[in-house]
């Protein structure tokens, strides 16, 4: 499938068949616009896949894709935006926010049962989770949210998206790999201001901190093709790691409440523990970007 278009002869967009049908192909000098419009477009396409199997099937999957769809959304719309006019994207956003949380609902039951030895899943518990699958569909169906990533793009096809004022022109214009660049200092700052200690977080800071860090994963996924792939694989297993363990704790400190109990189990303290470490570890390095 090719996954970039060219947009002139010295766009900078390389033209290549791929396997991986989610990663879009530029490089440093194409326009920070050019690589907007495929991150966008390959993100649309996962949310409309994703939604389509939420509202056609119980499979837990549904729920859960769709919900890392439209915070990869979200995310770009955020780095993006000077590239874009204020009320359109704030319009876009909370559309995005609004379904992301219908979904969660519906999340948060799944993991809890998930959670949950088989004798416990009781009739009543999987008919309230069906109950919840049901109403969540209606509402979807109701706000119009099936056509959202439809919208999304036509808006930015017609440039209503996009800023029009001197400054949005020229991020528009700026090459890519400067404004990745720029972006990812500024994520990653954002992510060395809960500091090194996660231990030492509340539960709602470390929550913080979780959205983050996968927003700054997401915006490096985004620009993974500028950068030399020894520099960002080697981080890209780390990173990932300590996603996965934070999310782990998340969905634990979910369950947990949800369940009644008030103390912290063995796996989630040892959870907590190797975040932990691995943050600190990680955060003292230089990040590949800067090597470059």
């Amino acid at each position: 499938m090719l996954r970039a278009k060219r947009h002139g002869r010295d766009s900078g967009i390389v033209i290549m068949p791929s396997d991986d049908e989610t990663s879009p192909v530029f490089t440093p000098m194409v326009t920070a616009e050019a690589a907007l419009r495929m991150i966008l477009d390959e993100i649309c396409r996962d949310i409309d896949m994703y939604l389509a199997q939420f509202m056609e099937s119980d499979e837990e999957s549904g729920a859960h894709k769709t919900r890392v769809a439209l915070r990869r959304l979200t995310t770009a719309l955020d780095s993006f935006a000077p590239l874009l006019r204020r009320k359109a994207r704030k319009v876009a956003r909370d559309e995005a926010k609004t379904i992301f949380r219908q979904l969660g609902h519906v999340r948060d039951a799944d993991v809890f049962i998930a959670g949950l030895a088989e004798r416990a899943r009781t009739p009543a518990l999987l008919k309230e989770t069906d109950s919840l699958r049901r109403k969540t569909r209606s509402k979807i169906r109701r706000k119009k949210a099936i056509g959202f990533a439809a919208r999304l793009m036509r808006s930015l096809g017609t440039g209503e998206l996009l800023g029009r004022r001197r400054a949005a022109r020229a991020a528009q214009a700026m090459p890519v790999g400067q404004f990745a660049a720029q972006a990812l200092a500024a994520a990653w700052q954002t992510c060395q201001t809960h500091g090194a200690d996660l231990a030492h977080l509340s539960e709602d800071s470390r929550h913080e901190f979780r959205k983050d860090m996968k927003s700054f994963r997401y915006l490096a996924e985004f620009f993974a093709p500028l950068w030399p792939a020894g520099d960002w694989e080697q981080f890209r297993e780390r990173l990932q790691d300590l996603q996965d363990d934070l999310g782990t704790l998340n969905d634990l400190a979910n369950a947990r409440r949800r369940s009644g109990e008030t103390g912290v189990g063995t796996q989630e303290l040892r959870t907590l523990l190797r975040a932990d470490t691995a943050w600190a570890e990680f955060s003292a390095q230089p990040m590949w970007w800067q090597a470059n």
